[in-house]
């Protein structure tokens, strides 16, 4: 009977690696929502960078909210987390004390629809599973 010798610190980092792709791939599909033309809004807006933006619109704004995410790894998951203190309105939306309603703009709905992270880890394991066969 014929032995099978497996690098498990070999193997461990491959699939390190193509968890790390699938995590920047689904980092990057969050941020293009966020910075993308969709989302609609009720009205005309002075941001504080100057611009006056109508709908749709990107949720930018200050760049806050883009610049506040933070991802958390642990081996086998991962966690977005958008810090801004505003975060959760514009994303769940919400209804100030005057009444005013403010739409939810959620951008990680999109960015999950955007991204098939485990299919990009799974094309990574093969890829890289492939070349050190």
């Amino acid at each position: 009977m014929s032995k099978i010798n497996i690098d498990v610190a070999k193997l461990n980092s491959i699939i390190n690696h193509a968890f790390d792709v699938a995590v920047e791939a689904q980092d990057e599909a969050f941020q293009n929502a966020i910075a993308s033309d969709i989302w609609e809004w009720p009205r005309e807006t002075l941001r504080n960078n100057g611009d006056l933006v109508t709908s749709p619109r990107n949720i930018i704004d200050e760049e806050e909210l883009i610049d506040s995410l933070v991802i958390s790894r642990t081996a086998n998951a991962a966690q977005f987390t958008w810090e801004s203190d505003h975060a959760a309105i514009v994303h769940d939306g919400a209804t100030t004390k005057n009444g005013t309603e403010l739409p939810a703009r959620p951008w990680t709905k999109i960015g999950l629809e955007e991204c098939d992270a485990a299919g990009i880890m799974q094309q990574q394991l093969n890829k890289l599973l492939l070349k050190d066969s």
